[in-house]
């Protein structure tokens, strides 16, 4: 098998990323050629299989839909009261059913398996970081000739990675220029597709926002990834640019709904201008540290160590620190003495010593102690450099992971 890709640039090779990001994303659909086994290791059938065994599944995140149809999700899911007061019903999939309806052509959705399967979420991480935007990793599988959706088009970007088996897919262009979830889809789709193809073992779609496509399988077991990047628009931003806005006490004030007109226009007057005086050059930029500062990294645990006061687990244990910042972010310096981090959601200070530190864990994202002490030289006391990574881990900036190289 395969060495897993790990990065967008696994998922994109041999093509460019660089060239990708700069002249298709969000602009064009791209078929990327593969070949056998590329996507087979991020998850296999008996991967699928246990996935659906072990965790308890519920809709809408497990779906099943045939001709553009969902079938009733209690035709192949119990439900059982729990022996809690007041907790509620637990849900089991009913294989022998989702069998059969498998059998008589209905496709296998799971939403967010990069939730559920380290190698998906890893990817999906990278890809993130890549990006810069939220991903979200759904897996389809089929195996007859039923389309699990009819011709649509989705309100994000998305790569299919074909993972095993075949699909014949179409492609169409869209017909409403940049749409959002909840836009009417009333518009007929182009008659003639962009592509039309087989979508092979290791092959690689790139579909941006608004273009329409569907997918049938062909008799035979198929499975692919569709990779959602959800990346912000326009009218993200205008909602966190009107939020802004609440600082105003003109803006916070009630319309003058029976006002005389010359007291509407004055009212509109000083919306206008508190609205001129907020818009600065820049904004764009702020609304996008926002967002990076803001994004939530993939949930990791260090037990049992940290748990214990001391965090970190004894030197001789094989363990490494992994930065568990989302997205690139910048640090900001608060004059010589000190370094605040903002990353998940979150805002950490610390010394200015420490920055060697934090710089080899966002280039090398994960690090063992004795590189990141060998990184910091002298000017970090090996104790010292313990009680810093147990306060990047209790900060939720870093966790503690299994030394690959130990």
């Amino acid at each position: 098998m395969e060495k897993t890709p790990k990065t967008l640039a696994d998922v994109l090779a041999p093509a460019s990323t660089d060239k990708f990001v700069q002249n298709d994303l969000g602009r064009s659909f791209q078929y990327f050629p593969g070949h056998p086994g590329k996507f087979s290791s991020l998850l296999t059938w008996p991967d699928l299989n246990e996935i659906l065994a072990l965790h308890q599944l519920d809709t809408p995140r497990l779906r099943l839909a045939r001709d553009g149809q969902p079938i009733p999700a209690d035709s192949f899911l119990s439900y059982h009261p729990a022996r809690r007061p007041n907790a509620p019903a637990t849900t089991r999939i009913r294989s022998a059913e989702l069998t059969q309806h498998l059998q008589q052509g209905a496709t296998l959705i799971l939403d967010a398996v990069d939730e559920l399967h380290a190698p998906v979420r890893d990817l999906a991480a990278d890809i993130e970081k890549a990006l810069r935007a939220r991903i979200q990793v759904n897996l389809y599988a089929g195996w007859r000739t039923s389309p699990g959706f009819d011709l649509h088009w989705d309100g994000h970007d998305v790569l299919i990675l074909q993972i095993s088996g075949r699909k014949h897919w179409k492609v169409y262009p869209m017909t409403r220029e940049h749409p959002v979830e909840g836009d009417p889809k009333k518009e007929a789709p182009p008659e003639k597709p962009v592509w039309e193809g087989l979508l092979e073992d290791g092959d690689l779609l790139y579909i941006p926002r608004g273009w329409w496509h569907v997918a049938v399988p062909l008799d035979e077991p198929t499975l692919h990834l569709t990779v959602g990047i959800h990346r912000a628009s326009g009218l993200d931003f205008m909602a966190w640019f009107a939020d802004r806005l609440r600082s105003s006490t003109d803006v916070r004030n009630d319309l003058p709904r029976l006002a005389t007109a010359a007291a509407k226009e004055a009212h509109l007057e000083c919306l206008r201008q508190a609205w001129e005086q907020a818009w600065q050059p820049g904004l764009l930029d702020e609304y996008f540290s926002m967002l990076d500062a803001q994004a939530r990294s993939r949930p990791h645990f260090g037990l049992p160590w940290t748990a214990q006061p001391s965090v970190l687990p004894p030197e001789d244990e094989g363990w490494a620190v992994k930065y568990l910042v989302a997205r690139p972010v910048e640090w900001h310096r608060n004059g010589d003495d000190t370094i605040v981090v903002r990353g998940n959601g979150k805002e950490a200070t610390f010394a200015a010593a420490a920055g060697p530190v934090l710089e080899a864990l966002r280039a090398h994202q994960t690090c063992s102690l004795a590189q990141l002490q060998q990184t910091s030289g002298e000017t970090i006391p090996p104790a010292t450099l313990r009680v810093f990574v147990a306060e990047l881990v209790n900060a939720g900036l870093a966790a503690v992971v299994p030394d690959r190289a130990a």
